[in-house]
């Protein structure tokens, strides 16, 4: 058979493309984020309203965010086949690396990006306690994995849905036991880190 007819036979898929839409997310999300702070500055009463909307009192859940975040992930969730969950656990590689990267690489990896950023680059310009609170924040930040923009980027990029699925679910329980300990742990070596800065600080205006 030759090239030409091979190529009659098998005709190349035309390499898939991002609509307009997917192809600037990142413009959007940032449209999106300049909106809100212009929106929260113009009308601020407005703004404390909608953050007072919970599911149930006290539940810290809000209303918009919840429904914003489905409205995201729906679009996912309709291509999955529940049916194939089951063999994910014959392609363990995948989920070893999200739960190795989410729970080790990421908060370990941000407190020490946050301690070399916060208590030596930048400590001139600010002092211990927000450091401190800076620090803190990061590591919460790292220590939290993402949910539904992983059901998004997964979308986007033609991506396995029902092993997306399962990393999310996975990654879900997880941080049910482990986010608290870990960042507990890590905020009380943050603190650590901000005494001995402080002391070192002391020593050094009093010698």
């Amino acid at each position: 058979m030759s090239e030409a007819t091979a190529e009659l036979a098998w005709p190349v898929a035309a390499p898939k493309r991002l609509a307009f839409f997917e192809r600037y997310l990142t413009l959007w999300v940032f449209l999106c984020m300049v909106a809100g702070v212009a929106f929260g500055k113009v009308l601020p009463d407005v703004t404390a309203a909608l953050s007072k909307l919970e599911f149930g009192q006290g539940s810290q859940v809000n209303v918009p965010i919840g429904v914003l975040l489905w409205l995201m992930i729906y679009p996912m969730m309709l291509k999955v086949d529940f049916g194939a969950i089951g063999g994910i656990a014959r392609k363990p590689k995948g989920l070893v690396v999200t739960l190795f990267v989410n729970w080790l690489v990421k908060p370990l990896g941000m407190a020490l990006l946050a301690w070399v950023f916060m208590q030596h680059v930048f400590a001139a310009w600010i002092d211990p306690e927000t450091a401190r609170g800076y620090t803190a924040g990061l590591i919460i930040l790292a220590a939290a994995p993402c949910t539904a923009m992983v059901f998004v980027w997964s979308y986007l990029t033609d991506g396995d849905p029902a092993y997306t699925l399962v990393q999310v679910a996975v990654n879900d329980l997880i941080m049910l036991v482990a986010f608290a300990p870990i960042v507990m742990f890590l905020c009380g070596v943050a603190t650590s880190w901000c005494r001995q800065r402080c002391s070192l600080r002391r020593w050094w205006c009093s010698s």
